[in-house]
């Protein structure tokens, strides 16, 4: 049986809106308001290769098919039959055999999702579907039950405040002008670390651009478990408490990215462009939208 192991989906916080319109890899062009900041791609990453977005305005919700024909297989969700929360999530095509262990529910898009438009065909628009707990990457929606939304922007102000579990920092200035660092905590997962870049109104996170990382009260200073002798752990770092961030109560609380310096951001860059990322998660703030925020993981232009 295949492995079946995902990772929760965690919180994010993001910013910007998204604007098709004549935007271009590393364009420092800015509208003269507070919440577009001119910056540099220092990641090299492309914007999304998308046309536009949609939301769902079906009664109820409408079925993601894996082609444009609604005899085709739909989108369903494997759950394994456990009372725990790391029990394995899956979505997967109807027409897949369920593994002994699994129950299988249907996993349409329910009305008000948001969806990226990557293309169209007939009366079928080709939308992304994956997410960290996806095997599938497209899928296809029908055009009656959509109708065009767009993004708006964040002030940048919103996205750097500290917000309970997630904290980050955007480069300002420097050779690593516009890199977002971002830490996350999750107690189910663990922690992470993702490196990203600000594109002008859209964040984006390369998928294996991220680091396991791990409180510890005996380390004196960051330390790579690449750099330990015989150890073949991937992008996995331990932080002292110098480096966490403090809550009000004395406790550390998840690592602080404002405490990098520059020779350690150099490092982490480094060590990240060495991967080769297929997905970029791009982030927006979509109106109408419960938390207002999305993020979909997309091909780069």
């Amino acid at each position: 049986m295949k492995n079946f192991s995902f990772i929760a989906l965690g919180l994010f916080v993001s910013l910007m809106m998204w604007n098709c319109k004549g935007q271009t890899t590393g364009d420092n062009s800015t509208d003269g308001t507070d919440s577009v900041v001119a910056t540099e791609n220092p990641l090299k990453v492309g914007m999304p290769d998308m046309v536009k977005f949609v939301r769902v305005v079906a009664d109820e919700s409408t079925e993601v098919h894996m082609e444009a024909d609604e005899e085709s297989p739909w989108r369903v969700l494997w759950m394994e039959d456990l009372e725990s929360d790391m029990a394995d999530i899956v979505y997967m095509w109807s027409n897949e055999d369920v593994p002994d262990g699994y129950r299988c529910d249907e996993a349409p898009a329910y009305a008000g999702d948001v969806l990226a438009v990557v293309g169209e065909e007939g009366d079928f628009y080709k939308v992304s579907i994956r997410n960290e707990l996806s095997m599938l990457n497209f899928g296809y929606v029908k055009k009656a039950d959509v109708e065009d939304v767009e993004a708006e922007p964040m002030n940048l102000d919103d996205l750097l405040e500290e917000i309970e579990y997630i904290h980050i920092r955007v480069v300002k200035d420097g050779k690593y002008k516009g890199l977002v660092l971002r830490s996350i905590m999750d107690e189910l997962q663990g922690d992470k670390f993702e490196v990203g870049v600000l594109l002008n109104n859209v964040l984006a996170f390369p998928e294996e651009n991220s680091f396991f990382i791990e409180y510890d009260p005996d380390v004196k200073e960051l330390t790579f478990a690449a750099d330990v002798p015989n150890n073949n752990t991937p992008n996995y770092f331990t932080f002292p408490k110098s480096m966490a961030f403090i809550s009000e109560n004395g406790y550390p609380e998840g690592f602080d990215p404002n405490k990098l310096t520059d020779e350690q951001i150099d490092r982490i860059v480094k060590d990240v462009m060495k991967a080769e990322s297929e997905f970029v998660k791009y982030e927006f703030v979509i109106p109408m939208t419960e938390g207002g925020v999305r993020t979909f993981w997309l091909k780069s232009k």
